[in-house]
């Protein structure tokens, strides 16, 4: 992977927490990675524009009245929720190697 910026091990570093977990907050991702939340938002546009990540609709209001953890779910309200594609799969694996 060669993320722009001059930034790749913090990139790569952010693919690996993403691919661990089921689900983590800008906040979360940003304590975890000790930079800002801005810094977090502009590093996830960039991986979505390289293919790493994906913007997944986030109405929730079908989907969410089937699961069973709707009550403790992390990602309500939220405003974006974004998904690893194939490619970043694979970087977030290789990271963790």
């Amino acid at each position: 992977m060669a993320p722009p910026g001059g930034r790749p091990a913090l990139l790569e570093r952010l693919l690996h927490t993403m691919a661990e977990g089921p689900a983590h907050s800008i906040s979360a991702l940003a304590q975890e990675l000790d930079v800002s939340e801005e810094m977090v938002s502009r590093m996830i546009q960039d991986l979505v524009r390289l293919g790493y990540l994906r913007s997944m609709a986030t109405d929730c209001a079908d989907a969410c009245a089937a699961c069973p953890l709707a009550g403790s779910c992390v990602l309500r309200g939220a405003p974006r929720v974004w998904l690893l594609t194939e490619r970043g799969n694979r970087a977030g694996a290789r990271e963790a190697e």
